[in-house]
């Protein structure tokens, strides 16, 4: 069999959610990308069916957000109720709108996979290498090298004639939690000590079914089987029963099981819905011990597997390829030392691990099976003594510290999003800034700027947002300085604050970025932003 060899920036293996945006997001950046993934198309169901506001704008950047989002369906609540039906717990409640997207989406998933798809097939900087397996990787100090074979699945698809040999600078495992590429790398993980079966049921309705299925998502906590329904977008549902010892994988993965439990706890049956997908799942709580070997990262479920009971799995791989992007672009473009590549682990493993663990205790919850210690835990959310998890900040990397090492002021957390008009036209901030660091600022201040900070910045591709010439449409950016008494704001591209600052601390704020950022002050004519 022939060998085909090829040279890019980056290999992407895989495909899914953090692939999907990682290879968008790079290639809009102007690097040369290579995803190769096992199957011949998109796989056409879903899988993951939430996602959040912070997750919808970075889909509003890899994809055309409306058609990403076109049968998405807000999530109002997210209803935990014990098996008597009493609430134990809201999860969802309240809709800050924070992000100009609504905190909890019920999405469709191969609609926004084939947006992303749409993009990346549009951009010529990204070569994708379906039907094709990664067999081999190596590596050395100067870059990547794997080689793929041609894959398929029994007689499904017809597959290419040659093999592959791709090298790059860099290699990214999107690949799963059965990863390739970690094992390759011979990365253990760390097992959190979860491991619950549950029957995922998709559906959808062949005639009008009633409206407590299409609006919120419901776990119930019944210690003789917990289960839940929640809407995936606006037209499907999905429905989950834990399994119980006695009851084998093999035949609860059977259409007649999924009936049986459709009819014994939701009075539906094939007259009310057909059944698009069912399957026995086994929730898992694991994390790799290392998400970087030299030139190859771990991202999305090859680096962590969440248990669902929080919708944050392929949002947290989602941030892990919008964190990547940014790096990988400092450093591709010659501006940043590859060293800021190690603080990719550094930000995105607790921030991870947080949700992990927050929807590990929240699977405890679903999954207690002991009558005695249901009715306990009943009384614990009755009196309010289980407060709801706290949603993580990033705490370490790029980010402003105070003078104890710890972030400084609102470093670290996510900021907000409002609408700008610019020159007579209102638009979300991303559609005007897109994926770069900005500075919003009550008036000019560039021009106060060192020279060379201003030069370095523009390498950077900082924008800048002038709220003298640059129209505050909600008042949210105004008011964002206000609460931080602040008179300028640094923003990442993944929408993290680096920090905040008044006029005549503004430029050694922005020399500490430059520093977080070990911008080569020494380097070369930079490779330029894309317009």
């Amino acid at each position: 069999m022939k060998t085909n060899t090829q040279s890019v920036d980056i290999i992407v293996v895989g495909y899914g959610p953090t692939g999907l945006v990682l290879a968008s997001l790079l290639g809009q950046r102007g690097h040369s990308v290579a995803v190769v993934e096992r199957w011949p198309a998109l796989y056409g169901k879903p899988r993951l069916t939430h996602i959040d506001g912070e997750t919808a704008r970075l889909l509003s950047l890899a994809a055309d957000a409306e058609e990403s989002l076109r049968d998405s369906w807000t999530t109002p609540h997210y209803f935990w109720s014990n098996g008597k039906g009493q609430l134990l717990i809201d999860v969802a409640a309240g809709n800050t709108r924070k992000s100009l997207w609504d905190d909890h989406i019920s999405v469709h998933q191969p609609h926004f996979e084939a947006a992303i798809h749409q993009r990346i097939t549009a951009n010529p900087n990204v070569q994708l290498f379906r039907s094709y397996a990664a067999t081999s990787l190596v590596q050395d100090s100067a870059g990547v090298r794997l080689t793929c074979q041609p894959w398929r699945r029994g007689d499904e698809a017809e597959i290419p004639e040659e093999a592959i040999t791709l090298e790059a600078k860099y290699l990214v495992g999107a690949d799963g939690s059965n990863s390739f590429v970690r094992n390759a790398l011979g990365v253990d993980r760390i097992d959190f000590g979860f491991n619950e079966r549950w029957l995922c049921v998709d559906t959808e309705p062949l005639r009008p079914l009633p409206a407590k299925f299409d609006e919120n998502a419901m776990q119930i906590c019944d210690p003789r089987r917990g289960y839940m329904f929640m809407p995936i977008g606006k037209t499907r549902q999905r429905f989950e029963f834990a399994l119980q010892e006695k009851e084998d994988t093999v035949s609860m993965s059977k259409p007649e099981a999924a009936w049986r439990l459709l009819r014994e706890y939701h009075d539906l049956g094939p007259q009310d819905v057909s059944i698009v997908r069912n399957l026995v799942y086994t929730f898992e709580c694991r994390m790799a011990k290392s998400w970087r070997v030299g030139r190859v990262f771990l991202s999305g479920d090859a680096a962590h597997t969440n248990p669902p009971y929080l919708g944050q799995g392929a949002c947290s791989g989602m941030r892990d390829a919008s964190n990547l992007a940014w790096k990988f672009d400092l450093v591709l473009r010659g501006l940043a030392n590859d060293k800021l590549l190690d603080t990719y682990e550094k930000e995105r493993r607790p921030h991870a691990q947080k949700l992990m663990l927050d929807s590990r205790t929240l699977g405890l919850v679903a999954n207690t099976s002991n009558p005695i210690k249901a009715a306990v835990r009943d009384l614990l959310f009755r009196f309010k003594l289980t407060p709801k998890p706290q949603f993580p900040i990033v705490t370490d990397g790029v980010i402003a510290r105070g003078k104890d090492g710890k972030p400084e002021g609102a470093a670290g957390a996510l900021s907000g999003q409002g609408r700008l008009k610019v020159g007579g036209t209102v638009q979300r901030f991303d559609e005007h800034v897109g994926f770069n660091f900005s500075v919003v600022s009550r008036k000019k201040v560039k021009d106060a700027l060192s020279p060379s900070m201003q030069q370095q910045l523009q390498d950077v591709g900082v924008h800048w947002v002038e709220l003298d010439s640059v129209g505050d449409e909600d008042g949210t950016y105004i008011a964002m300085l206000d609460t931080m008494n602040a008179d300028a704001v640094v923003i990442r591209p993944d929408f993290v604050f680096f920090g905040a600052a008044k006029l005549p601390q503004l430029e050694a704020t922005l020399a500490g970025l430059l520093a977080a950022l070990q911008v080569q002050t020494n380097s070369k004519t930079p490779k330029p932003v894309p317009a």
